[in-house]
């Protein structure tokens, strides 16, 4: 059995100051629980493997390539490989969501 505290998962630096967690981190997969504060972003960027991210809490503004899409709890969005996306907090509270990347 693998078991993952959040609060007790590698903190994973990144350009964006955003509290990124490491939950999972294998060969083909990687989870991450990141946290966004009112007015924080993980800013356009691109992956070299399909992603998707899933909405725990709050309110978020998903960009890919040229579109966009309010997402709010229980909502996932996919993030295709080489495609540039960006994640926004659009609400006053904290966001959290899961980034899952495949491969």
């Amino acid at each position: 059995m693998f078991v993952v505290k959040a609060e007790e998962a590698e903190r994973i630096e990144n350009p964006y100051g955003a509290d990124v967690r490491a939950l999972l981190k294998r060969e083909n997969a990687k989870v991450m629980l990141v946290t966004l504060n009112p007015g924080e972003a993980l800013e356009r960027h691109t992956t070299s493997v399909d992603a998707f991210v899933y909405i725990l809490k709050g309110k978020a503004l998903v960009e890919v390539g040229e579109e966009s899409e309010e997402a709010k709890k229980d909502v996932l969005v996919f993030l295709p490989k080489n495609i540039p996306h960006a994640v926004r907090n659009a609400g006053s509270l904290p966001l959290k969501f899961l980034v899952v990347k495949l491969g």
